[in-house]
């Protein structure tokens, strides 16, 4: 071989190897092209402030703690048919039917605004003192007494006064604002309600005992009653000497309601006979001065009952031994509007505010002639 053909064969070999380089060069970069982009690093974020968690706050207050526990407790209960009112005496029905307390445990002595002053020197000058049950939301039943046969209040041998339980929020301001114009709302330490009439009953002796004990006698009435005021002092005259005495209608032989159902019911545990000693309803009875003490202490020893009138004028006095007089001038219920017999009568029953005006014009009718 020449070595002209040799140094071109070489050219040659040199000239593919560039060709080649150039191929495989370009073939990267069309490989390098198509090939996925790495995945970009996030920039670094601001560090954010630790998260703090609110500071526990402070423990409700104990009476806030518990009214709490007994909503949850209420919504897990099956309803009941006692009123929003009567919390208490909703209390003091399921205990009783389940064994009967004692009166004093359930009773808390002492009364709000006593008002002594209705009773001077105890009254020692006083020949009635007259105590009638209202419930707070009957104001216009008190105005109505305050208007009619209430004006006897202005004598000096009279006292009048009304006896309540403790009121609904909602009414207290209203009786603080009523008292605070008449000044004769006496108010016991117990929930005002229906069952509880007992305890009602029982401040009225508390009162009574406190703070007017050399009253010539008591009156107990209701606020739904006309009440013959002279025909009373008359009738308390003539019996000023009597001892340990209840004037008024008297039942007999009344039978205790023994199925759950009745709103009169009573347990064995409350009352274990089978007839009711002899009672003075309640809408209106006269107690002689020297009862109200002894049916006060027996009152607290003996299981409650929510019959107030059956429980002091019947099992408690018939205890003490005290007399139940029946009456025939305390109607204790309601009577023909006409002159001749209210003023006949001594009490008179489901009186509606708006009535006691007509009665009470009618008692001072001079012109009709009853025989």
């Amino acid at each position: 071989m020449s070595v002209t053909g040799a140094g071109g064969a070489a050219g040659v070999r040199r000239s593919h190897a560039l060709v080649l380089l150039a191929l495989g060069l370009l073939l990267l970069m069309l490989l390098a092209s198509h090939a996925p982009a790495p995945p970009a690093r996030p920039a670094p974020a601001a560090m954010a402030p630790p998260v703090r968690s609110a500071p526990p706050s402070p423990p409700a207050p104990l009476a806030t703690r518990t009214r709490s526990n007994h909503s949850a407790a209420a919504s897990t209960s099956p309803p009941t048919n006692s009123s929003s009112s009567s919390s208490s005496s909703s209390t003091v029905k399921a205990v009783s039917r389940a064994g009967a307390p004692l009166t004093g445990q359930l009773y808390a002595a002492g009364h709000r605004r006593p008002h002594p002053e209705l009773c001077p020197a105890l009254g020692a000058r006083l020949r009635l003192l007259v105590l009638v049950t209202s419930a707070p939301a009957h104001a216009a039943a008190r105005d109505a007494v305050r208007l009619t046969w209430g004006h006897y209040a202005a004598r000096r041998d009279v006292a009048i006064a009304f006896v309540l339980g403790t009121a609904p929020d909602e009414l207290r301001a209203a009786i603080d604002a009523e008292d605070a114009l008449y000044g004769d709302v006496v108010v016991g330490n117990f929930v005002d309600a229906y069952s509880n009439l007992t305890l009602k009953t029982v401040s009225m002796l508390e009162w009574a005992d406190t703070y007017c004990p050399r009253a010539g006698a008591l009156l107990k009435t209701d606020d739904d009653m006309f009440i013959n005021v002279p025909r009373l002092l008359r009738f308390a005259a003539a019996r000023a000497n009597a001892s340990l005495a209840v004037w008024g209608r008297v039942i007999r032989k009344s039978l205790p309601k023994r199925t759950t159902k009745s709103k009169y019911f009573v347990s064995t545990a409350q009352f274990a006979g089978k007839v009711f000693p002899d009672f003075a309803t309640g809408p209106a009875y006269l107690v002689s001065r020297d009862a109200v003490r002894p049916l006060l202490e027996a009152a607290a020893r003996e299981p409650y009952l929510p019959l107030e009138d059956v429980f002091l004028t019947g099992i408690v006095a018939g205890k003490l031994g005290i007399k139940r007089h029946h009456s025939a001038e305390f109607y204790n219920k309601k009577v023909a509007a006409h002159p001749c017999a209210i003023q006949r009568a001594i009490s008179i029953h489901m009186v509606q505010y708006h009535e006691q005006f007509d009665l009470w014009r009618k008692l001072l009718d001079g012109k009709t002639k009853c025989t």
